[in-house]
């Protein structure tokens, strides 16, 4: 386990340990500044001396994976999990908007008088927002950063009809080029061609075997699941399709719509690189580990290297994300008799907000997710541990923080 921490101009440094940590606290050479991740900042400034750090993020549309490695160790992992309401609560406002002028409330409706609509390249909010997630939690990482490396689109398109351009070391003499394989497996939308089968353990059959001259291009797979791909090469069925269609544009360009803002606005302050998904797949095959997005950024992190990391079981974390108010100012419909009633939230009770970091009963800290009507703060339930207090057995550590950190087991 590690305590990150910050010089006096809160320049990151390289982590400690807790035994470290608890010294510098007692002696008054350094203060508790967050308690999720924990980190420390020196009272004093050191010469700052550093060693590299690599992070590998292994960017998803719901779960992005992220992992720093240095000195040959996982010194922070962690999961962030990603707001999926954007787009749902940008049509209800739409729809709200449009009922106000229907009801003749407010000002008649424009369209396109904004120039962040007529600006070229504009990303889609639920797309922005999903990427500066992302940018949000690279930039409050306690460690000092020397290398970004990040999964781009999954396929390498220039490899798909050459598999011998490069990375051919990766893979076995005898086995198909996991990038051919995975890009088949896609166009065929990862559905056997012959039984209509869909899983995600399939494999490429040669429509023209090797052995006849057939040759590792993408016109020459075909996807089929292992039981009809024995079969077929058993003899005992006959293949129902004598050849596919062209490669599909859209899998080709699987990158998202966000990427090329993501690597500007990170690429400015860290050098950054990218890697294709299917080199990740191999260097993860090779090292036979499960497939979860912690252990992909963590090949992603260690693939130019060729170190072999062990998977961290410590500092590893779930990062959510809140919102710190809302706009809404009455309940969506009205009431009987009451016609549009405010919308009442529960902000603040005592001095504590949603999000405060607490020290229950001078034992557990917590962090506070709502504030009862009864009077009592709620928190994440945890086995052992309070899930509610009243204000007076809590107290403040910490303001509240639009990132959530939460410790995983």
């Amino acid at each position: 386990m590690f305590v990150y921490v910050r010089n006096l101009d809160r320049a990151a440094l390289m982590p400690c340990t807790p035994a470290k940590a608890r010294k510098l606290l007692r002696a008054g050479k350094a203060k508790v500044i967050t308690y999720r991740p924990f980190t420390i900042q020196l009272t004093w400034q050191c010469e700052g001396q550093v060693q590299p750090v690599t992070c590998g993020i292994d960017k998803g549309s719901s779960t992005t994976g992220l992992a720093c490695v240095g000195n040959d160790q996982v010194l922070l992992a962690a999961e962030i999990h990603h707001r999926r309401d954007v787009k749902n609560k940008m049509d209800d406002r739409r729809d709200r908007r449009k009922s106000r002028r229907a009801r003749q409330w407010y000002r008649p409706k424009r369209f396109l008088n904004r120039a962040t609509n007529r600006r070229s390249e504009r990303l889609p909010p639920s797309i922005k927002t999903n990427v500066e997630e992302v940018i949000r939690v690279v930039r409050q990482i306690p460690l000092p950063l020397s290398s970004l490396v990040i999964e781009d689109v999954q396929v390498d398109i220039a490899r798909l009809n050459n598999p011998e351009l490069e990375g051919s070391r990766y893979q076995a003499p005898t086995r198909l080029d996991e990038n051919l394989r995975i890009a088949c497996l896609m166009r065929d939308g990862y559905t056997c061609q012959q039984c209509g089968k869909q899983e995600s353990r399939l494999q490429a059959h040669h429509l023209v075997y090797r052995e006849h001259g057939g040759k590792d291009t993408i016109s020459n797979l075909l996807a089929l699941c292992e039981r009809c791909h024995t079969q077929l090469h058993q003899g005992t069925i006959t293949l129902k399709v004598t050849g596919v269609s062209g490669h599909l544009d859209q899998m080709a360009q699987r990158s998202m719509q966000g990427k090329r803002y993501l690597y500007t606005i990170l690429g400015e302050q860290t050098p950054l690189s990218t890697l294709f998904g299917y080199q990740t797949a191999t260097f993860r095959r090779w090292r036979g580990l499960p497939k979860t997005h912690l252990i992909d950024a963590l090949c992603i992190a260690t693939y130019h290297t060729g170190a072999v990391v062990p998977v961290p079981a410590a500092n590893r974390y779930q990062i959510g994300f809140r919102a710190r108010q809302t706009r809404k100012q009455y309940h969506s419909l009205p009431q009987k008799g009451k016609g549009r009633v405010r919308y009442q939230v529960n902000d603040e009770l005592a001095g504590f907000r949603k999000g405060d970091i607490v020290l229950v009963k001078n034992r557990y800290v917590k962090q506070i997710n709502s504030i009862y009507s009864d009077g009592r703060l709620a928190f994440r339930r945890v086995k052992g541990e309070p899930a509610n207090a009243r204000p007076r057995d809590c107290r403040l550590l910490e303001r509240e923080q639009t990132i959530i950190w939460e410790q995983m087991a």
